[in-house]
C-alpha cells in the first residue's frame, strides 16, 4: 500500500468515511478511484457476506473500487494504533475499538467527515451522533470524525436447558436486578450436586482491558444507580478551563 497521509484519506468517493465505516452509498461527480479499507471480521460467516456484499453494491453504483481487507477484531486494533503512529494509513477503516475516535480525533489525526453525515443525519439515534461527535484540541472545536454505523446492547444470555435441569422455569426468573442476579446462585450449586463441576451461576467478561469489560462495568453501574459521568458541554471553551 503506498503512503498516505491523513490528509489525503479519501475525500472524492463520500460513500466511504476516514477512518470509520462505509455507510450507503454516495455518489459524489469524481473520477473512479480505488479506496483500501479496513474491516472488522464478523463473528458469524453472514457479516462478512453481507460487507462483500455491501462493498460490491457500493462498486457498482459509484464506479470506484474498494481494496478491502477482512480482519480479526484484535489484530485490527493492533493494526489501526500501529498505522496511525506510522502514517502509512488506509482510507477507510471500521472504529474496532471504543475510544479509538475520540482519542485520535483529539489529536487532529482523523478526517473530519461532517458532510457525509450531514447526508443522513436524521437517520441516526442522538446517542450515535454524540459518540463520533468528537473535540479537536487542535481546531478547538467538536466535528464528525466518523460516521455510526453500528449499536450493541448488553445482553444476559441464560441456558433454559440449565434452567430447567435444576429444576426451575424460566418464568420462575425475576424481573428486579437484584432478584435477577440473585436468581442464579441456587442453581450454580443444583447443578454441581448433580455432577456439573465447571458450571457457573454467572459468566461475566472482566479485565483489565477491552471492550467487554467496561461494557461488564457501565451495565452494572448503570442498574445500580450510577449514571451522569458525562454530560452534554455547554460550550468547548469550559472544557478547555477545565
Amino acid at each position: 500500500m503506498s503512503l498516505i497521509t491523513r490528509r489525503s484519506m479519501l475525500r472524492r468517493s463520500a460513500g466511504l468515511i476516514a477512518a470509520s465505516a462505509v455507510a450507503r452509498p454516495h455518489i459524489a461527480n469524481a473520477a473512479a478511484t480505488t479506496a483500501t479499507v479496513w474491516w472488522t471480521q464478523g463473528f458469524i460467516q453472514s457479516e462478512d457476506i453481507s460487507f462483500k456484499k455491501l462493498a460490491a453494491d457500493y462498486e457498482k453504483a459509484s464506479g470506484n473500487k474498494l481494496d478491502y481487507s477482512i480482519i480479526p477484531f484484535a489484530p485490527l486494533r493492533q493494526k489501526a494504533v500501529s498505522a496511525v503512529t506510522s502514517g502509512v494509513v488506509p482510507d477507510v477503516m471500521e472504529v474496532a475499538d471504543y475510544f479509538f475516535g475520540a482519542l485520535h480525533a483529539w489529536d487532529d489525526k482523523l478526517l473530519d467527515v461532517t458532510d457525509v453525515v450531514e447526508t443522513q443525519k436524521s437517520e441516526f439515534l442522538d446517542v450515535a451522533l454524540s459518540t463520533m461527535h468528537n473535540y479537536n484540541r487542535v481546531t478547538k472545536k467538536r466535528s464528525f470524525y466518523g460516521v455510526p454505523m453500528k449499536a450493541s446492547a448488553a445482553t444476559f444470555h441464560i441456558w433454559k436447558s440449565l434452567v430447567e435441569k435444576a429444576g426451575y422455569k424460566m418464568t420462575d426468573i425475576p424481573s428486579k436486578w437484584d432478584d435477577f442476579i440473585d436468581f442464579f446462585k441456587p442453581i450454580q450449586k443444583k447443578l454441581r450436586d448433580q455432577g456439573m463441576r465447571h458450571t457457573y451461576a454467572w459468566g461475566l467478561e472482566v479485565g483489565t482491558a477491552g471492550n467487554d469489560s467496561v461494557r461488564t462495568f457501565s451495565v452494572y453501574m448503570a442498574a445500580y444507580g450510577g449514571g451522569g459521568l458525562v454530560t452534554p458541554m455547554v460550550n468547548s471553551t469550559s472544557m478547555i478551563r477545565r
